[in-house]
């Protein structure tokens, strides 16, 4: 194995009992949180910290519902939108080389790609306003761009399992809304838009030289350094093809909240659908130990040490608007979340909490990261805590809970109370302000439903060798002891 950057081996030798103590108390605090999350709501947990006394990694759950097969702390799990970091990383890392400028016109590089593969380009999707859009508006969330239409995308993709949704596809469905905002560099409106990191994906294409999207190797953001290291090997980017076509992936479970009727509910696996999640956007399946890795790597390992980027440009990466979006619940409410360049902040349940002692200082319990979310699986909180120095992250398999033997309305509890919990037991270990997971009683009556779970279709055809690009990418047997109910 090739040697560790320097940074690191300082940071793995300082081992002496002490040191290994927070990690020893965080496991025994944490791990029967997640047993007890897991029971309490039929759902399955994976969780990482690291600091620098050395890397954790836990879980809770089954991995197959059909099997009962456990969830193991070294699954991946697709995680969806957590792939902006990666993705502003890699950007911030071709400015460092001085080949991109934040500054730099969108078009310059994305308009070349578009040409050549869909015989189109911003102007044509967006018109001419859209020329104005400049490299550090796709980062920092103030291109404009509307987002997808992600009811339309969800469906597509059980309908056509099979079948993959390209970039070029979510593009088209950003483009029917129009720009919401004219670009404007004085005075910059943030709206998210998984758009914008689709089409730096693309930039990417092109300012390294390569033809297609598919041709990016997105691991390559991985320092080679890091990267020999093994800190991270449980982390890969889908491509082409089905979840279970990729080795070691997850189950996850969707809500189809569209058929509820009649007192029952549907949850469908989604590991026999399209794994690539919009590409560049959010086609990551990770650990969360890896992904607590890369947050605690990104903060605490400069570049020159063999770490990801420039000082500089990690602090460009932190310059936060306030995103003019009423999804995102923050500080003030809905609508005060803030976004830099592939990092959001102040969300709540991300890094936002309600603390036990209202006097006590917010900042000591901010994490600065991304949260991620596919239909049916997701992390958070994601990223890394300045003020205690370590990374931490929390992974789900289901994005509500899955426990149909009680009150049905206590699982859209799940991930906020469990999320909660666990990193409440981090916060006491270190003697850090303490959160309020508490949850309002639910009035009257309970609903009681009956719940079932389906597969779309398991038949994994052979892919043709130019769709199989990946070199993570398997065609397995499906496996016959997993039955439909």
């Amino acid at each position: 194995m090739a040697s560790l950057p320097s940074f690191i081996l300082v940071l793995l030798s300082y081992n002496s009992a002490r040191a290994s103590e927070p990690l020893t108390d965080v496991k025994q605090a944490v791990q029967p949180i997640l047993d007890e999350m897991a029971s309490r709501y039929n759902m399955s947990f994976t969780f990482g910290f690291v600091n620098s006394s050395g890397r954790l990694g836990m879980a809770s759950g089954v991995n197959s519902i059909w099997s009962k097969r456990p969830l193991k702390p070294d699954d991946l799990i697709p995680l969806g939108s957590v792939t902006k970091s990666w993705t502003a990383v890699m950007v911030m890392q071709a400015v460092d080389e001085g080949i991109v400028k934040l500054e730099d016109s969108a078009s310059k590089w994305i308009d070349p790609v578009l040409s050549r593969l869909w015989h189109s380009s911003m102007e044509a999707l967006w018109g001419k306003a859209a020329l104005r859009i400049r490299v550090h508006d796709l980062l920092g969330m103030t291109s404009c761009i509307a987002d997808y239409d992600d009811f339309y995308m969800e469906h597509f993709t059980f309908v056509f399992a099979g079948d993959d949704a390209g970039p070029f596809l979510y593009l088209k469905s950003a483009a029917r809304q129009g720009l919401i905002c004219t670009p404007d560099s004085s005075n910059p409106l943030a709206v998210y838009s998984g758009a914008n990191y689709i089409l730096l994906g693309l930039l990417l294409v092109q300012a390294r030289g390569f033809f297609s999207w598919q041709d990016l190797d997105q691991i390559r953001v991985i320092p080679k350094g890091l990267f020999r290291s093994g800190r991270y090997s449980h982390t890969s980017f889908s491509r082409l093809g089905r979840c279970i076509q990729y080795p070691g992936i997850a189950h996850q479970y969707a809500w189809k909240s569209w058929l509820s009727q009649n007192n029952s509910e549907t949850f469908s696996d989604l590991l026999y659908t399209s794994c690539l999640n919009g590409w560049t956007m959010g086609n990551i399946a990770s650990s969360a130990l890896d992904l607590a890795t890369f947050f605690f790597d990104l903060f605490s390992l400069p570049k020159e040490r063999g770490g990801f980027l420039t000082r500089q440009s990690l602090l460009r990466m932190q310059q936060m608007k306030t995103l003019n979006d009423t999804w995102c619940e923050g500080p003030t409410g809905p609508g005060s979340c803030s976004y830099g360049m592939g990092l959001l902040q102040d969300q709540l349940g991300q890094d936002f909490w309600v603390l036990q002692d209202p006097t006590e200082d917010l900042s000591k319990i901010k994490v600065i990261g991304h949260p991620g979310e596919d239909w049916g699986s997701g992390c958070s909180p994601c990223g890394f805590n300045r003020r205690y120095g370590f990374g931490i992250c929390m992974a789900y398999t289901s994005v509500i809970g899955m426990n149909c033997s009680g009150d049905f309305r206590e699982n859209f509890l799940a991930v906020q109370t469990a999320t909660c919990l666990a990193y409440d037991a981090v916060l006491k270990v270190l003697g850090a302000p303490r959160l309020n997971c508490t949850n309002a009683a639910l009035p009257d009556p309970p609903q009681l439903v009956q719940c079932a779970w389906d597969r779309t279709n398991t038949t994994v055809p052979s892919l043709p060798a130019w769709q199989r690009r990946s070199p993570h990418m398997v065609v397995p047997r499906v496996e016959t002891s997993e039955i439909v109910v």
